[in-house]
C-alpha cells in the first residue's frame, strides 16, 4: 500500500482490495460517504488494471439517444451491458443497494460483461449542454470508482464521454473506467475538445492516449 493511504479511514478496505477480497453493502456505504476521492481512485484503478491492464475500449457507432434513459433504474442492452441511473431522483443509498443486488444477480446468471452508471438528466438538460447535469464531477468519479470496486464480477466499467464531458472522461480512466462510449464517427470533421454530441474516431483515440491509456477498438 502506498504511504499516501497508510493513515486513510479506508485503510482496511484498501487492504481488502489489494488482497482481492469482496466488499459488502456496509463497505459500499462507507465508500460512498468518504471524501477520500484519491483513495477511491487508487482502489478502483487496482481492479481496473487487474482486469484490463492499460487498455481502454471504444467503438465507432451511430449517435446515441439518451431521451428515455431516465425511465427506469436498471435496464439491460442486447450488448450485455447493465445501465443504472444515479443522481436525482435516485438516492446514493439506493444506488449502493442496487449495485449489490446487481452483483448478486451476476453471480447467479453471469449475463453481463459491462456496467455503465449513467448520471440522471431531465429531457430539458439533454436538449442543452452535455456534461452539465444534476451531478458534480466529484460525484461522477466517486460513482464510477465505487462501481468498479464493488462489481468485481463485471469485466468492464463504461462511461459515456458525452455525458461526463471530455476532460472528466479522461480523468475517469484513472477511476475504474476502461470503456468509453458515445457517438463516434469515422470521419475527422468534429473538434477534439469541448462538449459536443459527436466525436471523430481519431479525436477519441487522441483523448484516450493523452490520458496515458492504450486505445483498443471493440466490435
Amino acid at each position: 500500500m502506498p504511504s499516501l493511504f497508510a493513515l486513510s479511514e479506508l485503510k482496511d478496505l484498501v487492504d481488502k482490495i489489494e488482497n482481492s477480497q469482496r466488499l459488502d453493502l456496509d463497505d459500499g456505504v462507507r465508500l460512498l460517504k468518504s471524501q477520500e476521492i484519491l483513495t477511491l481512485g487508487y482502489m478502483a484503478n487496482l481492479v481496473r488494471e487487474q482486469k484490463n491492464g492499460n487498455k481502454t475500449y471504444y467503438k465507432v457507432n451511430r449517435p446515441i439517444d439518451f431521451a428515455d434513459i431516465g425511465a427506469s433504474l436498471t435496464e439491460k442492452e442486447k450488448c450485455s451491458t447493465a445501465l443504472m441511473i444515479y443522481g436525482n431522483p435516485i438516492s446514493p443509498e439506493e444506488f449502493i443497494d442496487s449495485l449489490i443486488r446487481l452483483r448478486n444477480q451476476q453471480d447467479q446468471a453471469n449475463q453481463f460483461s459491462t456496467f455503465s452508471p449513467v448520471p440522471y438528466y431531465t429531457k430539458e438538460e439533454l436538449a442543452g449542454s452535455m456534461g452539465v447535469g444534476n451531478t458534480t464531477g466529484n460525484e461522477d468519479l466517486k460513482i464510477l470508482a465505487i462501481s468498479r470496486i464493488l462489481l468485481d464480477n463485471f469485466s468492464h466499467i463504461r462511461a459515456y464521454w458525452m455525458l461526463l464531458g471530455q476532460k472528466l472522461a479522461q480523468v475517469s480512466l484513472a477511476f475504474g473506467v476502461d470503456d468509453l462510449d458515445g457517438s463516434v464517427l469515422e470521419e475527422q470533421s468534429t473538434p477534439s475538445s469541448g462538449a459536443s454530441f459527436c466525436m471523430s474516431k481519431g479525436a477519441l483515440i487522441h483523448l484516450i492516449q493523452k490520458a496515458g491509456r492504450d486505445a483498443v477498438e471493440r466490435d
